[in-house]
């Protein structure tokens, strides 16, 4: 844990990272978006495009900005504590931030199709991972889970907001 335990502090700390994290994980699904145009794999629709026909956009936000992250967090950043002593904490983190991205593969439904691009697919997850984990270890659990929710609500706000409009995306 961070020896400093001002919020303020915190705060302050944890929004500056969160404008990092957005700015590559924008950064790298535009890059994606390019590589989709280009490459000769259909990446099909994504789970989110799914759940967008499927529930209205609170429901979504409810799930994406609030029980995600609580779940997620508890699954893959909780543990982390068990091997904060350990010598193979560095190994534990890397394999906790891996298995966070690798779950976020389920959001395409022909992943056995599009398997030999799904490193660069989870590529954003990862990077947040790393992120998460970094908050984890400094700041604690909630902070963690505070960071995944207001990272989630940031991306998927405006995509809500532009499905309800009706506006197009692409």
């Amino acid at each position: 844990m961070d020896p400093e335990p001002s919020p303020a502090y915190r705060l302050r700390t944890s929004a500056s990272l969160l404008a990092w994290a957005l700015l590559i994980g924008l950064g790298l699904a535009l890059l994606l978006g390019l590589i989709e145009a280009y490459v000769p794999y259909d990446l099909d629709e994504h789970a989110l495009e799914t759940l967008m026909e499927t529930y209205s956009p609170l429901t979504i936000l409810i799930l994406a900005s609030l029980v995600a992250p609580v779940l997620e967090e508890l699954l893959f950043r909780g543990p982390m504590w068990y091997f904060r002593n350990s010598r193979y904490f560095p190994a534990f983190f890397y394999l906790f931030t891996l298995a966070f991205a690798l779950v976020h593969l389920g959001n395409y439904p022909n992943l056995f199709e599009i398997w030999p691009i799904s490193p660069l697919l989870i590529s954003p997850q990862f990077i947040l991972g790393l992120f998460l984990g970094f908050i984890r270890i400094r700041f604690g659990l909630i902070w963690c889970i505070g960071f995944h929710a207001a990272y989630n609500t940031v991306l998927l706000a405006p995509l809500l907001l532009l499905h309800e409009l009706e506006i197009p995306l692409s």
